[in-house]
């Protein structure tokens, strides 16, 4: 081989190592961007993922707020409580809108600019959806059922909402980056301090916010009477609980259930209608519960009275046996 056919095929070895070396450095930078670009896009769906749940409890909480709201609004309107199963009507009212075959007015409300704002549970879930689409990300899952909806009082001022959605599925917009999620168990809880009192709302007309008491004892009529005038309620087991009010069940018991007693300047009538007792604890006084005896109360005005159980309970003094019911 002579000199020139050997600079040749040294100049055609160098030319083609100068291409490889090139097509590795194009191939190895596309796929690092690539590479990098599926990692931000994991990064991205993996926290959409871990705060699902948060997301998701906050969408049912605004339209289960929203339902008892609306249902409420009713009750005030029409004067007249709710058919039980309550916890039924409140979960169709949180999924459909309408109880009893009428849509409720508060659950797609009308904003100052005319707009119409739906709040059922499709609608709020709905949002997210359109929040997690603007970062490239796809969410899929069944239409919320009455069946997997579920609620529970888990204290006297707590109410637990549960939804189980349905074959939950995120991914990016190319498919790239996938999570079958299954079927995943979100919930919430209400305070049920922000609602009104049914009893007040139907049965005396007027406008009582659950408020739970700050007074620490009874011990003085002092302390009685500013709980009466202040519209303040208790934890008793032998009354009625939110759920159980709704539809005004007088007669029920609970162990979440609350109680006032009722100010007589501020009901109508002033005496009790309850044929079978003549205390004025709310659930007595408006109910037909038997008390076996009824007696005033030292220091808190007339005609207020209490049955035995809740004279010892309030006072820590049963009533006279002179002054029975």
């Amino acid at each position: 081989m002579n000199k020139k056919s050997i600079m040749f095929t040294f100049i055609a070895v160098t030319m083609l190592l100068v291409i490889l070396v090139s097509f590795l450095i194009t191939v190895q930078t596309s796929t690092k961007s690539q590479t990098d670009k599926i990692l931000a896009k994991a990064t991205a769906t993996n926290a959409f993922v871990e705060s699902f749940n948060v997301n998701v409890g906050s969408a049912l909480k605004a339209s289960a707020n929203q339902a008892i709201l609306a249902l409420e609004d009713r009750m005030d309107v029409s004067d007249v409580y709710l058919t039980p199963p309550t916890d039924q009507k409140i979960k169709w009212v949180m999924l459909f809108g309408s109880y009893q075959g009428q849509n409720l007015r508060m659950m797609r409300p009308r904003q100052a600019d005319g707009t119409i704002t739906d709040m059922t549970l499709s609608s709020t879930l709905n949002e997210f959806k359109k929040v997690a689409a603007r970062s490239n990300i796809i969410l899929t899952y069944n239409s919320p059922s009455p069946n997997f909806v579920t609620f529970l009082m888990v204290s006297p001022w707590e109410l637990r909402v549960n939804l189980q959605l349905k074959n939950v599925r995120v991914t990016d917009r190319e498919q790239e980056i996938s999570w079958n999620l299954g079927d995943v168990d979100v919930y919430t809880i209400l305070d049920i301090t922000k609602y009104r009192d049914p009893f007040y709302l139907i049965n005396d007309d007027i406008n009582i916010t659950i408020t739970k008491t700050n007074v620490p004892d009874f011990e003085s009529s002092d302390n009685l009477n500013y709980f009466i005038d202040n519209f303040q309620f208790i934890n008793h087991t032998d009354a009625p609980d939110f759920i159980q009010r709704l539809s005004g069940e007088f007669n029920s018991v609970s162990n979440n259930g609350y109680e006032t007693i009722l100010n007589s300047g501020h009901i109508t009538p002033p005496n009790t209608p309850n044929p079978n007792s003549d205390s004025y604890v709310d659930f007595l006084y408006w109910g037909t519960r038997y008390t076996p005896s009824s007696c005033s109360v030292y220091g808190v005005p007339a005609p207020i009275k209490l049955d035995q159980q809740h004279k010892l309970y309030y006072t820590g003094d049963v009533c006279p046996l002179d002054e029975g019911f």
